[in-house]
Order: C-alpha cells, then structure tokens, then sequence
C-alpha cells in the first residue's frame, strides 16, 4: 500500500511543477571558500561528484502550484519566489523529486573550477541590476543575460538570497547569493560568501533553487 501511495502522489504533481530547467555540472576538483573572509575561509581545492542544479530560481507559479496557499502580487507568476521558510522549500525541491543544493555545490555552479569572484568573472560589474532601493526581485529569471556561471546557471549574484541545505551554529541554515535590501552593491553577492539565518524566517530577499 506504500508503494502504491508513492505513485499516486507522483502521477498527481501538476505537470509544470517539475518543468524547471536545469544544468549538469561535471564531477572534480574546484576552488572554494575565500581566505579573505572568515566565515567562508580557508581557500581550499574541494572534490564534488557530478550533479544538476536549477537554471533559474523557483518561481511564485512553480511554488503555488504544489503548496496552493502561497500568496504573492497579482502577476507576479514568473518572478522569484520568496518569504519561504527553509523548511518550506526543502519540502517544495522534494515534492518534485528533487533537493536543495548543498553549499558546496550552489558555490561551484556559480563560480566554476577556477575560483571566479563573481558568475561571470572576477571583475564587479558598475550597473547594478536594479535601479531602486528594493529586496523585492519584480522581474522574469533570466532578464540580467550577464548574470550567469561557467555552467549556465543564471541569477546567482544579481537576484536573491538562496537557501541551501547546509546548517550551522544553533541550527541556523546557510544561504547564498544576491542580496537586494539594504544595498545595491554586487562586492556583497560574491560566489563564496555566505550567511546563516534560522531556518523559520521569511525574508523578501530570500529564495531558493533546487538541485538533484
């Protein structure tokens, strides 16, 4: 009867729930951590197996298809979810068969195997991505066509804070990637910095994306 529960669960995950896009990043050894930052040191060479992440971020309308009390701005389908909790989008990666990414593995699909500062490179972009004071992402994944890693992930510097599954002190979880709330400021959305928050807060600035 278990078994049996399981199919039935999974023939019955509305079809565009699990039509998120996502890239293959190879197996071996990458660049991570920064020695300049404490919380993200020491720069070490770090082994990862081969896996797949999400090209872009989970939407509103990916969201609200498996967990139907979601509420969010009218038209706002495609735009990047937010004020979820870590549980919240553990529980969304699994009802689709998949997961949240492990630390290690957002940080080498934003910066690749050669210890890049930024998904694009090392040098920090003058344009910033939005032009007002805002945590709020109010556009389509994949509008900023510069914001995007060795491998095609896209949005992992210019968009939103992400939960991984990782954890630290006092059962906090960690997050990475862009930050657009109390600054504008791409030196504070580097590939290898990171953030630990507890696990229940909702933030507008705060997303996530699966792997698998």
């Amino acid at each position: 009867m278990r078994w049996c529960g399981v199919l039935f669960i999974l023939l019955f995950i509305p079809a565009g729930a699990a039509a998120s896009e996502s890239v293959r990043v190879p197996p071996g050894l990458f660049i991570m951590g920064h020695d300049g930052d404490s919380a993200a040191g020491p720069e070490r060479h770090y082994m990862l197996g081969g896996f797949r992440i999400d090209r872009f971020e989970v939407t509103n309308g990916e969201f609200a298809a498996q967990f139907s009390g979601h509420v969010y701005p009218e038209g706002a389908d495609e735009h990047p979810v937010s004020h979820v909790t870590w549980n919240e989008a553990d529980a969304y990666c699994r009802s689709i068969g998949k997961r949240l990414p492990t630390e290690a593995e957002w940080e080498k699909a934003a910066r690749g195997e050669d210890g890049r500062n930024f998904p694009w490179g090392n040098q920090e972009r003058k344009r910033m991505p939005h032009p007002e004071f805002s945590g709020v992402v109010k556009r389509r994944p994949g509008t900023d066509k510069k914001d995007v890693s060795p491998y095609g992930v896209q949005d992992m510097a210019g968009s939103l804070w992400e939960w991984t599954a990782d954890g630290g002190d006092e059962g906090k979880k960690f997050a990475r990637g862009g930050l657009w709330n109390l600054h504008l400021d791409f030196k504070f959305s580097q590939t290898w910095e990171k953030i630990a928050i507890p696990p229940g807060e909702k933030f507008s600035f705060l997303g996530f994306r699966c792997a698998q």
